[in-house]
């Protein structure tokens, strides 16, 4: 069964590989106890999920926002704040992980 239909919520969608050297368990203790705690500081940002998808393993990150213009505000210079303060966090998860791709996808129906 379809769940409701929202326009309310946007969210971002990243692929990311994991470094060579690099260990999951590493990663997924980082993401835990650094990178979750410090979204959950960014205004408009509802959740995040990372997902292990295909073999060999990438991880694709999605994060949920209240709404696009949420997602922008963070991204830009409303966002450098937040950004200077977790400086340090957001070059570790670089240390452990490479991009890979990104889109943006507006919530159309949810369950």
């Amino acid at each position: 069964m379809w769940g409701t239909r929202s326009m309310a919520e946007f969210a971002t969608i990243r692929r990311w590989a994991l470094k060579e050297g690099a260990a999951e368990e590493a990663l997924l203790t980082f993401v835990t106890e650094k990178m979750i705690p410090a979204y959950r500081k960014v205004p408009g940002c509802l959740r995040q999920h990372l997902f292990r998808a295909g073999d060999p393993p990438s991880y694709v990150a999605l994060t949920f926002w209240e709404s696009k213009a949420s997602a922008d505000a963070w991204s830009g210079p409303a966002g450098q704040a937040w950004r200077d303060e977790h400086r340090e966090t957001l070059a570790r998860w670089l240390e452990l992980m490479s991009f890979r791709e990104e889109l943006d996808a507006e919530v159309v129906v949810s369950s």
